[in-house]
Order: C-alpha cells, then structure tokens, then sequence
C-alpha cells in the first residue's frame, strides 16, 4: 500500500475501524502520513491482581487527568523523512539513539522536537500497562529465536536479510506483523504486534541514574526530562538482586539477564508506603504481585545514567518476554538489535 496515497489511507482507515470494532484506526501526522495505531482502553490495576492496589493504571492519567485511552503503533517504528511511522511488512528502524529515535515521534508534531501534546515514543507506563494485559489475558510469542519463536518453532515471521527461520546467524529482525496472531499483544490480528523478541524497544519516561530510578508519577510524557521524580528505589545487593531504598541499601552495580519475577525486596524498601510499592508494580518494576510468572529477564548497570529498552530481541529465548527490561545502556547506544515504537494521545 503506497505510504504517499493519502486518499487510499483514509479509505482503509474506515475499513480497519469498522473490520475491528473500534480497536484500531489511523492516525495521520501534521504531513498527512498515516500510521496504524491500537487503541487501549483504561483499565483499574485491581482487574489484573489486587496486590497492583486500586485505581485507574497510570497509563492512563496524564499530569492528573484521567484518559479514556492511549493509542501504540500496531508495528515497530519505520522511519521515512525523519519521522516514525507504524506501518505493515516494514523492517523495523534500528541502529539509532534513544534521543535520535524521540525525536523520530516527536517530529510528528508539527516538525518540533519539543515534548508537546499529541504523538510521542511510548512511555515506561504505556509499555506497562501492555504487559499487564498480556500478564491477565495471556502472554504472546514472538521472534525470540532468529525468526522463529524458540519453543513453538513453527511460528516464524519473515526475516529482513531474507534467510530461513531459525538460521542461527545474520540480522534476524522480521518484517512488522508478518508473525502469527499469537504473536500479537491479544492474540488476534487487531492487536499490538511483535511486543515479545524480534527487537528491543527504547521506552520513555523512565530511567536509572547510578541506579535510582526516576520516572512520572503518571503518564505526564510531555514533563521534562529533568523534572521527572524519584522515590529513591534502587537496584540493591543481594541474590537475587533486590529493590532496595537509596541511602541504606547497596547497590547492586550490573547483572543480568536474571529472570525479573525472582527479583526481590530489601527491608527497606517494603518498609515504604504501599502508594510507592504499588506504583513501581504498576510500572513492570517490582514483581511482588507475580502470581502469573510473567516470562522475561533484567539487566542492569548502575554506572551513571542509563535509559530502558524492553521485551527482548530474536536471539533471547525465554529471557525476552513482557516483563524483559534492560537497564543496562547509556542514552548515546546503537545497535541493529534496537528498536522502538510509537503512541499517540487525541481524538477518540
């Protein structure tokens, strides 16, 4: 389908609202270039496990103000003229920084790379939310094995450097969508595609300076950076590593890939309030509330200043998954491997 032929898109667009009632649609950006979004609706955290708490998932608030919905790229980003679009059978766009890939969604705004209100790189609490939809209605595969998935070997996708599936050598990234419905977000063709493996995603919203995180306190994704809050939570010493409390634990300096559900609490940490403790839950960061064994693996460097990418890459077998967060890279890496994804907030 022609990425130039607005007319078409429009067409399409009503067809695929009506094909998937509702659930997806597409968004055009300020040149009038479409992408295919999802729409996630709002959800309350006790729907998926009470220990999360109460209340609307964070995802869904931004600066205070609660949101029917977010909508996230059906596909990994592809980058044409300096934009990212979500767009089918496309190889996703690797090989840039986390602020060179912002600034791909963030150009969708009227050609500025100022955080203002409309598309933007999905966020640390949208890439949250997603898991614990996955984690209530069932995990999804993905290329977690060189185009293939590592276990169900007869789900493949097709590969970008055109060798077989499960060829264990080249750059086996798939082209978007070109999986199976299982791998899909919801398990049906209107879902999120390739959100386990295939390629790493860079997440705003969150990060670990010498291993204190920082993030929002909600979905606030147009805060700057510098503003963004800390409650002082660390990667602490112990083994498995710990979630621990800035100033009376220590820290845990790098590791991984460790299984993220066995990652523990220090007592410091579960001495905090239970707002703090739910929110780092609610944010895929502590697995306290883990009675679903949500599949993925950390890893983590707690030397200055590093920026999260989630949910595995086609080489991680079980270590990708919804819960995989890497930890582990300064904001200036690149790497094929690495990849991200878009949101938008407006319309209905």
């Amino acid at each position: 389908m022609p990425l130039l032929n607005v007319s078409l898109w429009e067409n399409y667009s009503h067809a695929l609202e009506a094909l998937s009632g509702g659930r997806n649609t597409v968004v055009f950006d300020d040149l009038k270039l479409p992408s295919v979004m999802v729409r996630v609706p709002a959800f309350a955290v006790e729907t998926v496990d009470t220990d999360l708490g109460t209340g609307i998932h964070p995802a869904f608030v931004v600066n205070t103000v609660a949101q029917s919905n977010f909508k996230v790229g059906m596909y990994n980003s592809f980058v044409y003229g300096s934009r990212a679009y979500s767009l089918p059978y496309k190889d996703p766009s690797c090989s840039a920084d986390f602020d060179t890939c912002l600034n791909y969604c963030l150009m969708k705004n009227q050609g500025d790379t100022t955080r203002r209100a409309g598309f933007h790189m999905l966020t640390n609490w949208e890439a949250s939310a997603l898991a614990l939809i996955c984690i209530k209605n069932g995990q999804p595969r993905g290329n977690t094995h060189y185009g293939q998935h590592h276990v169900n070997t007869n789900e493949c996708g097709v590969r970008q450097d055109g060798a077989l599936p499960g060829l264990a050598s080249g750059t086996a990234r798939v082209l978007t969508g070109s999986g199976p419905a299982s791998w899909r977000h919801d398990g049906t063709y209107a879902g999120v595609a390739d959100l386990v493996g295939n390629v790493w995603e860079w997440v705003d919203g969150m990060k670990i300076v010498d291993g204190k995180f920082y993030l929002p306190t909600d979905n606030y994704y147009t805060l700057a950076e510098a503003s963004w809050p800390t409650d002082n939570v660390i990667i602490a010493a112990g083994a498995p590593p710990q979630l621990g409390v800035s100033g009376t634990d220590t820290l845990h300096t790098s590791g991984g890939p460790t299984a993220w559900k066995t990652i523990a609490r220090s007592a410091a940490y579960s001495a905090l309030s239970a707002a703090i403790k739910n929110r780092c839950q609610q944010a895929m960061l502590d697995p306290a509330f883990d009675s679903s064994a949500p599949v993925g693996s950390m890893w983590w460097d707690c030397a200055g200043e590093r920026i999260p990418f989630r949910f595995g890459l086609w080489v991680h077998a079980g270590d990708a998954g919804v819960a995989a967060l890497s930890l582990n890279a300064l904001r200036t890496y690149v790497d094929t491997s690495i990849s991200f994804r878009l949101a938008y907030f407006g319309g209905v």
